[in-house]
This record gives C-alpha cells, sequence and structure tokens, in this order.
C-alpha cells in the first residue's frame, strides 16, 4: 500500500503556491492538505493539521528560523524543506540549525522539488520503522 504524505504550503507569493499546488496535484502519494502566507497562520496550521512536510518559503513575512525552529517543535515528527529563492549558504546553515531537514532553492525547475519530497518520504518511513 502507497502511504499519502501530508503536506503544507507556506510561501506569500500566489504564483508559487499555484505552480506547487499544480505539481503536487500530480503526485498520487501526496496530499496538499493547506496553504499559508506568513509566519503566524503557518505555525497555526502546523499545530492543528500536523502535516508530514512543510514546504517553508525563507520570505514569508515574519519568517525566518525561528519559524523553522517553532514550526517543529510544535510537530516534531514533521519533515521541513526549505524552498527558497536565496542561495545563500549562511542562511541555508541558518535553517537547518533552527530544524529545517532540507534546504532547496526554487530555480524554476520543479524535479528538485520532487527528489526533496522523495527524500522526505524516505525519511519519514525510516522514522515510523524505528517507533
Amino acid at each position: 500500500m502507497t502511504t499519502i504524505r501530508t503536506v503544507l504550503v507556506c510561501d506569500d507569493r500566489q504564483e508559487i503556491r499555484e505552480v506547487v499546488r499544480d505539481v503536487l496535484a500530480e503526485v498520487p502519494t501526496v496530499e496538499l492538505i493547506g496553504e499559508t502566507v506568513d509566519a503566524a497562520s503557518c505555525l497555526e496550521s502546523v499545530r492543528q493539521l500536523r502535516p508530514d512536510v512543510l514546504l517553508l518559503d525563507y520570505r514569508i513575512p515574519q519568517g525566518g528560523p525561528h519559524v523553522a525552529k517553532a514550526a517543529k517543535a510544535a510537530n516534531p515528527g514533521m519533515h521541513i524543506i526549505v524552498f527558497s529563492g536565496w542561495n545563500d549558504l549562511r542562511l541555508q546553515r541558518a535553517m537547518l540549525e533552527a530544524g529545517a531537514d532540507q534546504y532547496l532553492v526554487k530555480t524554476g525547475r520543479l524535479q528538485p522539488l520532487l527528489d526533496s519530497l522523495d527524500r522526505a518520504s524516505a525519511v519519514l518511513e525510516r522514522q515510523r520503522a524505528v517507533n
């Protein structure tokens, strides 16, 4: 049986959310359970929806490493993929240290996003097998 992974997208840019929504609609093992546009709504949705994966834009309003840290604290088993337009090693390090699991630069190509979701799914499977 194929495991459905639930995904929450937090990005303030509507066009990005629409592209991600369209891409995820084509992935039968993924269910998009919500979209948010700022840090407060992101964290509230993490608490309420408890997604398997959070796709988090670094530059959401009131965003940054503290959002990744708070989201991970609210849902420790969740896999966080930072999906950012910023290819900066300092930002990447800060997000990973705050609890993000992956940092993916928005390049306009969607295959890296799908690959990141596959990696997240594999990690979640290993975690569930241990527990």
